[in-house]
């Protein structure tokens, strides 16, 4: 269709998006970790969706592959993609680098934004901005929104120093945008979701190995689960002495009956202090991939 066409069909949808605004309430409703929390990245890795609804362009007067809010966004489906007036979407893009930028593999997820549908035909629809996260690009790719469930405050579980269960420890991936650095108040991918039963609130210890012989892991922080997809495990840092790093081990706090370290060993980490050696650590092996409490 062209841009003549277009411009036509969507004569009206300043109108329209008015009477959308006044009429259904936005996700803007959501509390500001909520909001937070929506612009990370989810914890799954993804290929390029290959029949995704997309981002095509938008009603200005000069071809731009740029936007920012507000804006009156082109999408490339409409009715026959079951597209609907008030309906929210995510709008995503695969994150690449340099080094990845045109591979076919899976990658981590960006998340631009979030749009509302204002107008729609048989063939195309047109949205506008709910929030920004960031840029919103040509190309992005459109999912169902859906507002995350988090615990606020009082919500959260409390601390419970000692009950920790290092037989299901994690390790941190990445930060936003694959940075290999994270600190306190940031969200950090974990390897593990629903696979190893965590949950959202699922509470973590944060160590670090330095790798030295006869040397215990560190404890450097705390974390709490915020949002879990099957295999990863999106994560707030809520407390941390140092960055946390890429390779971190996130040592899950167990809860409802799930097994639990023993207090006296879980205290003798925390203090620097060598414990005894689980079983199933081997001699001489400082961390093997089942146990991080492995000393050397």
């Amino acid at each position: 269709m062209g841009t003549r066409n277009i411009a036509l069909a969507c004569a009206s949808v300043l109108t329209v998006a008015r009477l959308v605004s006044a009429q259904v309430p936005d996700a803007e409703s959501m509390t500001a970790l909520q909001t937070a929390v929506a612009c990370a990245s989810p914890p799954v890795v993804s290929p390029e969706p290959a029949d995704a609804l997309r981002v095509v362009g938008s009603q200005d007067v000069v071809d731009r592959a740029l936007f920012g809010s507000p804006e009156v966004l082109v999408l490339s489906g409409g009715t026959n993609r079951e597209v609907k007036v008030n309906n929210v979407y995510f709008v995503r893009r695969i994150f690449r680098s340099a080094e990845t930028i045109k591979d076919k593999l899976a990658h981590s997820v960006q998340t631009a934004g979030w749009v509302r549908v204002v107008s729609v035909n048989e063939k195309m629809a047109l949205v506008s901005p709910v929030h920004n996260c960031t840029d919103i690009r040509t190309g992005d790719y459109l999912e169902p929104f859906m507002a995350p469930v988090v615990l606020e405050g009082a919500l959260m579980p409390p601390l419970v120093q000692g009950e920790l269960n290092f037989d299901e420890y994690s390790r941190v991936l990445h930060g936003e945008l694959g940075r290999r650095s994270m600190g306190s108040n940031e969200f950090a991918t974990i390897e593990h979701g629903f696979d190893r039963n965590i949950r959202v609130g699922t509470r973590f210890a944060v160590y670090r190995d330095l790798k030295l012989s006869q040397n215990p892991l560190k404890r450097i922080g705390e974390a709490i689960a915020m949002s879990v997809g099957p295999s990863m495990t999106l994560v707030r840092i809520t407390s941390a002495r140092d960055a946390v790093f890429t390779g971190d081990v996130m040592v899950p706090r167990a809860i409802d009956g799930v097994k639990s370290e023993p207090a006296a060993s879980a205290e003798a980490a925390v203090k620097g202090e060598a414990p005894s050696p689980p079983s199933g650590c081997q001699s001489g092996a400082r961390v093997p991939p089942q146990n991080p409490r492995c000393g050397g």
